[in-house]
């Protein structure tokens, strides 16, 4: 494997050194910062509101978050101990007031998270593991009634391009349907080589079949 696949495969699960490497290109990278500012803009996170970053990576969105959400709590979520420890230390102040939780795990295999959470986001995240209905409910399952999922993703292939983010986006609005989220919407972010895609469905309000 050459340097540079060794370091593009850090990006699913870091580790070591490049792990480092790869969280500093996430927290610092300008497309990163974009992808995660907006979806956290299409949240309309309340002062008093609890949140799910899955996937949170170095905490860059978690910084945002919980200068939005002032007097809720902010959980963040990865499978990476390299990038809970750089998360730790770039939001050393929140977690120290109580105010963030960073939790070892994923979300094809949750550990108790304690919601109900009032918005989950997943930016960039939900492809390592792939999409499944179950994760979907399972994630629906710990939203308040009238909570929001956001996943979010754009693709960095080189053959990547509008219509391939599009067509994704599709099939991640069938499976939220399939999971039983409702009103579900989708937005698009102008990037390169391909627009990021920012689908949302909301927990509904009364209990589903299935």
């Amino acid at each position: 494997m050459s340097a540079r696949s060794y370091l593009i495969s850090q990006f699913s699960r870091p580790h070591g050194l490049a792990g480092r490497l790869a969280g500093w290109i996430m927290a610092t990278r300008s497309s990163n910062q974009q992808r995660n500012l907006w979806t956290i803009g299409l949240l309309d996170i309340q002062p008093a509101h609890r949140v799910l970053d899955i996937g949170c990576g170095p905490g860059f969105a978690l910084s945002h978050l919980a200068a939005r959400a002032t007097h809720g709590e902010v959980t963040g979520l990865d499978h990476s101990t390299t990038m809970l420890a750089q998360a730790r230390r770039r939001n050393a102040r929140a977690v120290r007031k109580g105010r963030m939780k960073l939790i070892e795990g994923s979300y094809d295999k949750l550990p108790d998270l304690a919601g109900p959470f009032d918005s989950i986001m997943a930016v960039n995240s939900l492809q390592f593991s792939g999409q499944s209905v179950k994760v979907l409910a399972n994630l629906r399952a710990l939203l308040r009634p009238g909570g929001v999922l956001a996943v979010t993703f754009q693709s960095r292939a080189a053959d990547a391009d509008d219509q391939a983010s599009r067509r994704a986006a599709e099939t991640v609005r069938a499976l939220m349907a399939e999971a039983g989220f409702t009103d579900i919407t989708t937005d698009e972010l102008p990037l390169e080589p391909a627009c990021a895609v920012c689908v949302r469905g909301i927990s509904p309000e009364g209990p589903i079949s299935g």
